[in-house]
């Protein structure tokens, strides 16, 4: 069987497969890989963990290993509710739709949005799963360059403006506006009122991607788009702050358009874990999602700040980098005759560091002088060993 005959156009278009060979070097022991945003199981209160899914097991007996709602179990999606509307977005059950994962939430909202060819606009360096989530659905990127106080306003009215002049009109905007990945810069409050405003002006949505919002480490957080707009389109996932292999996330937005997205959801998986669910539902009413987002900030906080003095320590001076106040991720510039597409290779084989390279999270390929380092999953001590092989590498090309 040729199978390569029989594949849609679709996946013609998704092109590389970036995510998947990240995901490979963490299985790698004999390479320090800052390539995946792994979370790190230290934060993981696996003994609760535990202990929760025999009490939710115990409880719920057999209902808890069916099929649930295409919504979510209602519990959970009310405590969704109250934790949008602490966060300044006044929030309805019904404006909550539990997905599988955040990754999911944005297929969903793709699969109701976009035809092909319909145009998106990106912040960029862009988040490379989210690239290839949108690629998938063939549209066509806008991207919008960012710099240290996140998406440049700017420029995206020059973007918006150009589309409406060809009489287009992009379908929405997606942002990852708190400590994006992979760049790990914050939009400030004042370019949210802005681009919030400019949608709006525009008519076109805004989706934020909320992954990383929780994990700040200091200073005082931006707020939500969707509080200044609830007509934003929130995503979010438990992922970084409860357990990824539960796979839940949710969508907040309109009850229209969370119809909308139940419907396709329908196509997608039909229901999110419905024991995940009542998990994670018992795990943050007893203040474990709490205690365990405190556990985590404190170890990536630590974390971030011995990558950062390694990154004084070894890097060569003419490199830059972000100082991220929160998430996983710090963004390096190296000289623009570097191309770190090119030299992966020679430092997973040479010096057994990895790295994520520039082109993955440019819908054009672009930014070969860049690489992302996450440092979330790398333990302390690998971090510095594995800046420092890194470090001595550039330096010897950088001469």
């Amino acid at each position: 069987m040729d199978w390569n005959e029989l594949y849609s156009s679709r996946i013609e278009s998704m092109g590389h497969s970036d995510v998947v060979a990240m995901l490979k070097l963490a299985e790698r022991p004999e390479v320090i890989s800052f390539a995946g945003g792994l979370p790190d199981p230290d934060t993981f209160l696996l003994k609760e963990t535990r202990e929760m899914f025999e009490k939710v097991l115990t409880r719920m007996g057999a209902a808890a290993l069916g099929y649930g709602p295409t919504h979510g179990i209602t519990p959970l999606r009310e405590w969704l509710a109250g934790h949008m509307t602490r966060m300044g977005r006044p929030t309805q059950t019904a404006e909550c739709l539990v997905t599988t994962g955040g990754i999911a939430a944005l297929d969903l909202i793709c699969r109701v949005l976009l035809d092909p060819g319909d145009r998106v606009v990106v912040g960029e360096p862009a988040y490379l799963a989210a690239l290839h989530v949108i690629r998938s659905h063939q549209a066509q990127f806008v991207g919008v360059p960012l710099d240290p106080e996140g998406m440049r306003p700017d420029l995206l009215e020059v973007q918006l403006h150009e589309l409406k002049r060809r009489s287009l009109r992009a379908k929405f905007i997606y942002l990852v506006p708190s400590f994006q990945n992979p760049a790990g810069v914050t939009l400030t409050e004042e370019r949210r009122k802005e681009i919030v405003a400019m949608a709006a002006r525009y008519g076109v949505p805004i989706v934020e991607d909320a992954a990383y919002r929780d994990l700040r480490f200091e200073g005082q957080a931006p707020s939500l788009l969707a509080a200044l707009d609830p007509q934003v389109i929130h995503i979010n996932t438990l992922s970084k702050v409860f357990n990824p292999g539960v796979r839940i996330g949710w969508a907040t937005a309109p009850q229209p358009f969370i119809e909308a997205l139940a419907l396709a959801k329908q196509g997608q998986d039909q229901c999110s874990s419905t024991i995940g669910q009542y998990v994670a539902h018992a795990f943050a009413l007893e203040g474990l999602i709490d205690r365990q987002r405190a556990k985590a900030i404190a170890i990536y906080r630590q974390k971030r700040d011995v990558m950062l003095a390694a990154l004084d320590q070894y890097f060569p001076a003419s490199a830059r980098w972000t100082r991220p106040e929160g998430g996983f991720y710090t963004w390096v510039t190296l000289p623009e005759d570097m191309d770190t597409q090119a030299l992966l290779p020679r430092a997973i084989e040479a010096a057994a560091v990895a790295y994520g390279a520039g082109p993955s999270f440019y819908h054009h390929r672009g930014g070969k002088n860049h690489m992302r380092l996450s440092y979330s999953y790398v333990s302390k001590s690998r971090i510095e060993q594995g800046i420092q092989r890194l470090g001595n590498l550039l330096c010897s090309l950088d001469r």
